[in-house]
């Protein structure tokens, strides 16, 4: 047997049953909420939470990517300027799926390239980086051009194709995405002969097909699609991505590709980080935090990036 003086009482242990004492019951409420309190803590933050007090994530310069951490690279022809950011640690069978995000237009050259992480996939990438399994470039184009342009597009698929020959990422599963003026990037990029094949998913937000409809929708009828656009977004009407959907639904869509989806959501004016970095609030332009970090999601919580790995290319 063994004894234990608590709260003035001699308890013992063996064969006699030990009776639960104030002193015990304190114990095991302690511990119980010690344990809560663990369990909390590790439970993901929302993601609008964390510090927004500056711009701490905003990547630093280097030649090649340095795994785990997002960097800048200042590259010239044949490819681009770019963010890249490829997670650490062992990579799943086939190698990372890859995220293309195509900024809006104030993120254009010869605006800083660190400022491609103010919103969007890249700002996950620098604020969260362990809890993005993809890996994400992003591209820089300058003020006058659109990402659709030949040079511009050549430029972009090379920089792509180089990250799939040179580390661990997987060419069956390239997903693009962009906003606003990168939305439209998206649809018009995607909708490349050229590049068919190269990506196995888009969504692109709060945008719409640059020019030729029913024609860059046909070369999308194998694709698969999901869409967003505020319909109170004043900077770019949401009858741009109506018409871009609508030209789409008609054609005769894949097996693979099924019906594509579309959200036309009540959406936010700014982005969380536009506070710090000084941009004005845009009437119901900020859809984008609606499809990359929904309000009230928690870290790591992204419906459409679930929704990408659904697709790959055969």
């Amino acid at each position: 047997r063994r004894a234990l003086l608590c709260g003035g009482l001699l308890l013992t242990s063996g064969s006699t049953p030990v009776v639960k004492t104030p002193c015990m019951r304190f114990v095991s409420s302690l511990i119980l909420t010690q344990s809560l309190i663990i369990s909390c803590q590790a439970k993901p933050m929302l993601y609008e939470g964390g510090d927004w007090n500056s711009l701490w994530w905003y990547p630093k310069q280097a030649a090649a990517p340095v795994l785990g951490t997002q960097v800048k690279v200042e590259d010239t022809a044949p490819r681009i300027p770019h963010l890249v950011f490829v997670p650490a640690g062992v990579p799943p069978e086939g190698g990372w799926p890859v995220i293309v995000f195509l900024h809006g237009q104030g993120e254009s050259s010869p605006s800083p390239l660190e400022g491609l992480a103010l919103q969007g996939p890249p700002q996950h990438a620098g604020r969260h980086a362990t809890t993005l399994p993809f890996a994400v470039i992003s591209p820089q184009k300058p003020m006058e051009s659109q990402f659709f342009d030949d040079d511009v597009a050549t430029t972009i698929a090379t920089t792509i194709r180089h990250y799939l020959t040179t580390q661990p990422l997987d060419a069956r599963r390239v997903y693009l995405t962009g906003l606003s003026q990168g939305g439209i990037g998206t649809w018009g990029l995607a909708s490349d002969p050229r590049y068919v094949g190269l990506f196995a998913a888009i969504a692109p937000v709060c945008g719409g097909f640059p020019d030729r409809p029913n024609k860059r929708a046909g070369v999308l009828k194998d694709m698969p699609i999901w869409a967003f656009h505020g319909t109170n977004d004043e900077v770019l009407p949401v009858g741009m991505s109506d018409d871009a959907v609508a030209a789409v639904t008609k054609t005769q869509r894949g097996a693979r590709a099924g019906a594509p989806k579309y959200e036309r959501l009540h959406a936010r004016s700014s982005d969380y980080s536009w506070v710090t970095a000084g941009v004005p609030e845009m009437g119901g332009h900020a859809s984008w935090v609606h499809a990359y970090y929904p309000p009230g999601s928690r870290v790591g919580e992204v419906p459409l990036y679930t929704w990408f790995l659904q697709h790959r290319l055969e």
